[in-house]
C-alpha cells in the first residue's frame, strides 16, 4: 500500500485527484490510502514520515505555500515523494530545489497524471518496508526497516537506531546490508549503514541526520554516497 498526501484548497481540483488515483489503481493493480488537506499547515501540524507520496499545489490562498511547504517537510523528512500540481508554469521549475520527483500543469490530463504516477510507483517500490528481526536478551524485537534511522558497528556489536530507542545485537553489518539492498540504505563508511529517508544534510564528511546524529562519510565511500542520494532524491532508476 502507497500512502498519499493530497494538498490542495480547490475542492474540485482535489477530487480530481482522487478519481484519478481510483483509476489508476484498478488499472495498474497498486492500493493507495490517500489523506486530502485543504492548507498545508494541516499536513505540517505534527508531521511525520508516513507519507510515501505527497501531491501538492504550489499556490494556495490564505496560507502557506506548497513550496514553503516542502522546504518545511524537506527538514523532517528527506524521502517523502513530492509532486507539484499547478497552474503556474513558471513556479514548476522551482520544485526540484526541494527535491521533488517533478510537476504536473494544470489542467491535467489522466495520460499525464498516469506517467508521473508509474515514475513515483517505481521509486516508491525501490525503498518499501521489509522487517528484520533482531535477537534481544528477551527474544526478537522485529524492525520495519522504514523505522531504522542507521546501523552501526560498535565493539563488534551491531547497534540499530531508530527513533523510537537503541537495539544492539550480534552480527554482521555486511549481512544486514544485503538483506537492505534496494531498501534506501546506504553505507557512508566501514562501520556505518545509513537510511536515506532520514538525511538531512551532507557537510563535508559527515552525514547529518532529521534525528541529529552525525555519521561519518569515508573518502573511499563519498562518491557512492553523493551518487545514491542524488539517485534516490531525485527518483531515476
Amino acid at each position: 500500500m502507497i500512502r498519499i498526501a493530497i494538498v490542495e484548497d480547490d475542492t474540485a481540483t482535489a477530487e480530481n485527484t482522487e478519481r484519478y488515483l481510483d483509476r489508476y489503481a484498478r488499472e495498474n493493480g497498486v492500493v493507495f490510502q490517500s489523506d486530502s488537506f485543504p492548507r498545508a499547515e494541516q499536513l505540517l501540524d505534527g508531521y511525520t514520515p508516513r507519507f510515501e507520496l505527497i501531491l501538492m499545489d504550489i499556490r494556495m490562498e490564505g496560507g502557506m505555500s506548497g513550496m514553503d511547504a516542502a522546504q518545511e517537510i524537506r527538514k523532517l523528512d528527506s524521502a517523502v515523494q513530492i509532486i507539484f500540481v499547478t497552474s503556474l508554469a513558471r513556479y514548476a521549475v522551482k520544485s526540484y530545489e526541494v527535491g521533488a520527483l517533478g510537476f504536473l500543469v494544470k489542467p491535467v490530463s489522466f495520460y499525464q497524471f498516469a506517467m508521473k504516477m508509474d515514475k513515483a510507483v517505481r521509486v516508491i517500490r525501490r525503498s518499501e518496508d521489509i522487517n528484520l528481526p533482531v535477537p534481544t536478551p528477551r527474544g526478537v524485537k522485529v524492525l520495519p526497516s522504514r523505522e531504522i534511522t542507521f546501523i552501526e558497528v560498535s565493539d563488534h556489536d551491531l547497534v540499530y537506531h531508530t527513533e523510537k530507542g537503541q537495539y544492539q545485537t550480534r552480527g554482521s553489518l555486511g549481512k544486514v546490508e544485503e538483506q537492505l539492498r534496494g531498501h534506501s540504505f546506504l553505507r557512508t563508511a566501514v562501520s556505518h549503514l545509513a537510511n536515506l529517508r532520514y538525511v538531512d544534510e551532507i557537510d563535508g564528511n559527515t552525514m547529518i541526520l532529521t534525528t541529529g546524529d552525525r555519521l561519518p562519510i569515508s573518502r573511499s565511500h563519498k562518491k557512492d554516497v553523493m551518487a545514491g542520494l542524488a539517485s534516490f532524491l531525485g527518483g531515476t532508476v
